[in-house]
């Protein structure tokens, strides 16, 4: 399963028609299922990196933080996507979700304010107390961070998640020599 929502494909306000409204109903009720689809992603990414359990990339992200680093940093991921990394968007995406909750807190949450330019969409949020509104759009992040050129670096990624979501800007590289 790709990331379920286009960027390029907003959803209509709700109020708009009964259609756009039924479509709008439909998503709602994808936002249990998507938590739990986005943790089976990175215990699959688990078992792709060979993790005993796999599980335990899900409890603690940053252990294959070293892991994720070296496949993004490599200019062409084809070779990782031909060995079950695919789509590669989809599994960077909730691992770095996963990081940032195990780091900052929160969940995923859809975006429910139709003035928004990320309308419909999943992102995260919930991480902060006195702003309940606040989100992070974690996939535009890793698609923008897709297209730069080889030597990406995923902790400065993680740490722009980090500062988007108002937190102490940091990466923890817990990975196993």
């Amino acid at each position: 399963m790709p990331y379920p929502f286009d960027p390029e494909e907003p959803i209509s306000d709700p109020s708009a028609s009964d259609a756009a409204a039924r479509a709008w109903d439909e998503r709602r009720e994808l936002l249990t299922g998507w938590r739990d689809f986005s943790r089976e992603v990175v215990t699959r990414l688990g078992e792709l990196s060979r993790w005993n359990p796999p599980e335990t990339l899900l409890e603690n992200p940053s252990h294959g933080l070293m892991h994720m680093s070296m496949i993004c940093s490599s200019g062409d991921l084809s070779m990782y996507e031909m060995i079950g990394y695919q789509p590669f968007d989809l599994f960077l995406t909730t691992y770095c979700a996963e990081y940032m909750f195990s780091d900052v807190g929160g969940a995923w949450v859809l975006d429910e304010d139709p003035g928004s330019s990320t309308f419909g969409r999943f992102l995260i949020g919930e991480y902060d107390t006195d702003r309940p509104e606040a989100t992070v759009d974690v996939y535009a992040a890793v698609a923008a961070f897709l297209e730069e050129p080889e030597g990406r670096d995923l902790e400065k990624l993680l740490e722009s998640l980090q500062e988007s979501m108002g937190a102490p800007v940091g990466v923890q590289d817990t990975s196993y020599p």
